[in-house]
Order: structure tokens, then C-alpha cells, then sequence
């Protein structure tokens, strides 16, 4: 039995988190947790390109920056996950997709800690502080992105510098490079992390060249394209200018605004802290290996948006294999100090394995991330009220167009038109049917009496007749 768990213990870890985070956003999904935004936002586009037609999205109807996937991120990789709905034509094959990639990205990085660490307890405690990491635990509770995909490509990269596999390294580097437009940043630092730390210089430099100019043509010429306007994702607060130039000029310039602006208000301060916490603030003993880090630090937190600031949403989940990374090389480093004090390190590697499996958990005690919520058999029963919804959802013929609230729409994105509810669409759109429903949520968030309202102005619509009315639920179809 001890042999067997040294060889498979690493395979049992990864497939029960591919199950418990299968079983949860599948759950999710089921008792209508999802959204509009961006479950069917993705999904829609993806059943478009399945189809071998262009990836747009109904949902984006009146949204910025527009109806093609494509003109808001660039992410062809998804052209290839379209081809999952041959297999199962459901939107549920997309969160499991994206549970079974973000723990297979686990494997590569066990075998970093294990190359580094040459200890099997140790190299297993840093993957299970990868995969209960607070950022990672938002981004499968927050419905579908790109952003947790990339995971695996960036770990897969970091072991291809740690074994001297380069061609698997490009090719990581490439398939990396389709996940999303800020990837090349990614790519451009684990350059440079190969020529400072690997001394792969000229590996480190041709990745950090050719990353910084694919970036560039995303951004500049192919995002552009697609959606008729110039790349604006930059939102950066007023003292530190409009652009990218801007930015680089005032670091120079005045350095202290981009600094306080990084850790000010004091929220991003707190986020930064509480996602070093998840690996028990181990990766601080690898300085070099935080530089991994400084995109995603740029585009969350000099930004003018509150919402990238916090640990919701799936904006930390690119940060697991890199703090993970970071992790292994900081326990190197401490054990290292007392590599001739045989008993001393050993002492020291139990306490740092006791401090990998505890951090993470109680991280999330402390901010309510869903760990704890997704072992709880409570959360996983059905309800009437649940059975009731997949029955008004069977009554709306698959071609119809329809308008619904944001927690239906990812349950009817199969089609061509499929609109959220917002009160300026109606007389624009005019959609065959309507959904709405006085208990689940609604993005934009209307209060009970603001949704309210408005179900009981269109019961009242002439041009729409009831289908179905049971004081919570409203299913219209048009005269």
C-alpha cells in the first residue's frame, strides 16, 4: 500500500479535485448559479464556432466592445475547445473542461517540486496549496474563462525550463500565446526568469522578442480588426495616464504614483496579501520568481476597476502555477540555509508541509472562497423550485428567440438570439419569448421590488401573452 501511494498519490490528489470541481461547477450550473456574464457570453460564441460560423454573441447586443468574441479578447485556443460540443452539444462540457485543465496543470508542477525538493511529502503539499489556491477556487466558482485555462500551457512552460525540454517549451510558448492577448506578458517574464535564473540566454531573450511582438500585433492590429476600434482594456487611474507609454513614463518619471497606485486603496493590498497567505507567504523566499507575477499585478490593480481588485471573479487563477512556482523555489531556499543540519531540516520540512496544507484552508475560512461550501452535501440537493425552472427552459422551442434573466441565459445560449433582460433591449430586440423569475439572481442586480416591477410590467405588455404565471415565475411568448 506504501508503494502504491508513492507512485499514484499525486494522480489520486489530481483526479479528486477534477471531481469535486467537475461536480461543483457543474452543481453551480444546474441549481442556476451561472450567468449571462460570461458563462453565456462564452458559450454562445463557441456553439457559433462549432458550427463553423463566426463567433458572436446576441448577449453582447449593446455591450462594448461588440458582438464578436474575438473584438473583446483574443483567444483562438477556444476555437479548438468549440469542437468539445461534437461530443456533447451542452454548455456543462465547458466547465468541465475547464476543472479537468486547471488539475492536470498540477502534474507538471509536482514534477518541478519534486526535481527541486527531492522530498515526495513537500512536492504533494505545494500542489495542495496549488489546487485549493483562494484565486483559484474564485475562478471555478465564477462560471467559464480563458484566463483559468492558461494554467496549464504556463506550467507546462516552467517545467519545460526546469528539464531543459525546449521544443515542448515552444511549444507550450506557442499554444500559450492563443489563450488570451495579455499571455505574451506572461511568456515575455518567464523569458526572462530563463535567462536570469537558467541561464538560457538565448532562449530567455528570442521568448521575451517574440512575446513582446506578438503582443503588440494582437493588441494594435488583430483585436482592431475584429472589432473596429482600438484596443482599450487599459483603464488606468488618471495620475498615471492613458496608455501603456503613458505608464512606462510616469514610472520613470515619478515612480511613487505607480507604486502607491499598485497598493492603494488598501483593498489591493489586502487581495496581494491574502493570495501570499495561500501559499503560507513561502514564494517571498524566492524573490527572483515574483517577477512571474508582474502582469497580472499590472492589469488588476493599476486599474481604475474596482472589480479586479478582489479575489472574486477568475482574475488570481493565473497566478496558481506561478506561485506555485515560486513556492518550491522558496522552500528550496530555506531548507538550503540548514542543508548540514540533517535534523534541523528535517524538522523544518514537516513544519513547512503542516504550513502548505493549512494556509490554503484557512484562507479560505477567512474569505469565504467555496472550498468548504463545495464538500458540504447540503449545497449539492435539488429543489421543486429548480424542477419547475427545467420545465419552463424544455417549453422554449430550441430556434426561438427569447430575452431572459441572466441566471436562465446560459441554459438557452444554444441559438442565435438570446438577449439578458435589461429594460432598453425589449423594443429593440422584440424577442419570441420572455423568462424571468422573482428568486433567482439578475445581472444588472435588481432588488426583489426593482425585478418585481418590472414582471408586472411585462404582464401588462400587448404585445406578449402569458404562457406561464405562478407568482414567481414568468414565461411570455409573443401575439
Amino acid at each position: 500500500m506504501k508503494k502504491f501511494l508513492e507512485k499514484y498519490s499525486i494522480y489520486l490528489l489530481i483526479l479528486a479535485f477534477t471531481l469535486l470541481y467537475s461536480a461543483w461547477s457543474v452543481n453551480r450550473h444546474n441549481h442556476f448559479g451561472t450567468d449571462a456574464v460570461d458563462l453565456g457570453i462564452f458559450d454562445q460564441p463557441l456553439w457559433h464556432l462549432s458550427r463553423f460560423e463566426p463567433p458572436l454573441s446576441s448577449i453582447k447586443y449593446n455591450q462594448f466592445p461588440g458582438a464578436n468574441l474575438f473584438g473583446d479578447h483574443f483567444h483562438p485556443i477556444l476555437i479548438l475547445a468549440s469542437a468539445l460540443f461534437w461530443l456533447w452539444d451542452d454548455v456543462r462540457i465547458l466547465l468541465i473542461l475547464q476543472a479537468v485543465v486547471v488539475c492536470l496543470a498540477a502534474l507538471p508542477l509536482y514534477k518541478i517540486a519534486m526535481k527541486i525538493l527531492q522530498n515526495q511529502a513537500l512536492s504533494l503539499a505545494v500542489i495542495f496549496s496549488y489546487l485549493t489556491f483562494i484565486g483559484l477556487q474564485a475562478a471555478l466558482d465564477y462560471d467559464f474563462h480563458e484566463t483559468a485555462l492558461a494554467v496549464l500551457p504556463l506550467a507546462v512552460a516552467l517545467y519545460a525550463l526546469v528539464f531543459s525540454r525546449f521544443r515542448l517549451f515552444w511549444l507550450s510558448f506557442v499554444l500559450g500565446l492563443l489563450f488570451k492577448e495579455d499571455m505574451p506578458l506572461y511568456f515575455f517574464f518567464i523569458g526572462a526568469l530563463a535567462a536570469l535564473r537558467f541561464r538560457k540566454y538565448r532562449i530567455g531573450i528570442l521568448t521575451m522578442i517574440l512575446a513582446a511582438a506578438y503582443y503588440l500585433l494582437v493588441t494594435q492590429k488583430i483585436i482592431p480588426y475584429f472589432k473596429g476600434d482600438r484596443f482599450a482594456y487599459e483603464e488606468l487611474p488618471p495620475e498615471l495616464g492613458k496608455t501603456t507609454v503613458d505608464l512606462i513614463k510616469t514610472t520613470v518619471i515619478s515612480p511613487w504614483k505607480t507604486f502607491l497606485a499598485m497598493f492603494f486603496p488598501i483593498l489591493k493590498l489586502k487581495t496581494i496579501l491574502n493570495y501570499l497567505a495561500s501559499f503560507s507567504f513561502l514564494p517571498l523566499f524566492d524573490p527572483l520568481s515574483l517577477i512571474l507575477t508582474i502582469p497580472n499585478g499590472l492589469a488588476r490593480f493599476l486599474t481604475q476597476l474596482p472589480q479586479r481588485w478582489i479575489i472574486r471573479f477568475q482574475y488570481g487563477a493565473v497566478l496558481a502555477p506561478l506561485l506555485s512556482f515560486g513556492t518550491i523555489y522558496g522552500v528550496r531556499n530555506i531548507l538550503s540555509l540548514i542543508e548540514r543540519r540533517a535534523r534541523v531540516q528535517k524538522y523544518v520540512s514537516r513544519v513547512l508541509v503542516l504550513a502548505l496544507l493549512a494556509a490554503p484552508l484557512i484562507e479560505t475560512g477567512r474569505t469565504g472562497t467555496p472550498l468548504f461550501k463545495m464538500l458540504n452535501p447540503q449545497y449539492y440537493s435539488d429543489s421543486p423550485a429548480y424542477q419547475i425552472n427545467r420545465e419552463l427552459l424544455a417549453r422554449i422551442p430550441k430556434d426561438a428567440s427569447i430575452m431572459a434573466q441572466s441566471a436562465f441565459v446560459p441554459h438557452l445560449t444554444h441559438r442565435a438570439e438570446i438577449y439578458r433582460y435589461e429594460d432598453t433591449l425589449l423594443p429593440q430586440t422584440q424577442p419570441q419569448y420572455i423568462l424571468m423569475s422573482l428568486e433567482e439572481h439578475s445581472d444588472p442586480p435588481y432588488t426583489l421590488d426593482q425585478l418585481t416591477e418590472r414582471v408586472e410590467r411585462l404582464k401588462t405588455d400587448p404585445r406578449y401573452g402569458i404562457i406561464y404565471w405562478d407568482g414567481i415565475r414568468l414565461l411570455m411568448e409573443k401575439k
